[in-house]
């Protein structure tokens, strides 16, 4: 697999795309207030023969949000109860890891799986995943291109840096 893009994606790869993209926005769109996102690139994941290790000819297509709100471990239940309230008014199964230091959601749609991760200090990470995509040989078929900001390293700072009066405190 090269890590160009893919010059013409299949139309399975374009339909994967747009329901990781549907799956993040979901995230997003249920916060109130609103908080500030940032996205990885999209990239594709080829499946293996486990005994093999050879490319069974299925691959997955996964993206990262990343929270650049500085969230406080006070807000975290606030934060995963409105978007498991969200999920569930989708008709998703949400199901979770109840954990105080680094909790967990997740949901199982018709689209594919979504996973909000909280870690330390207080960031947040959404992985957006769709099964069953056919190979493009590429790991990255959209292109490279990110939207989370670089460090003085070069490489992709996901620090959450913003303040915000209510997900802050």
């Amino acid at each position: 697999m090269n890590d160009f893009a893919a010059p013409h994606p299949s139309a399975e790869l374009l339909a994967a795309k747009a329901a990781v993209d549907e799956l993040l926005d979901s995230a997003p769109a249920a916060l109130n207030p609103p908080a500030d996102w940032a996205d990885g690139p999209y990239v594709e994941v080829e499946h293996e023969h486990a005994y093999t290790r050879e490319p069974d000819g299925t691959a997955h297509l996964e993206k990262r949000r990343y929270l650049m709100t500085r969230l406080s471990a006070d807000r975290y239940p606030e934060l995963l109860a409105q978007l498991g309230l969200a999920w569930r008014a989708r008709g998703w199964q949400v199901s979770g890891e109840d954990d105080p230091v680094l909790p967990v959601l997740r949901a199982e749609s018709p689209l594919g799986t979504l996973e909000l991760r909280i870690g330390i200090p207080g960031n947040a990470t959404l992985l957006a995943r769709v099964q069953d995509v056919p190979p493009s040989g590429t790991s990255y078929p959209f292109g490279g291109d990110s939207t989370v900001p670089l460090g003085p390293d070069g490489v992709m700072d996901t620090m959450p840096r913003r303040h915000d009066p209510f997900w802050s405190v």
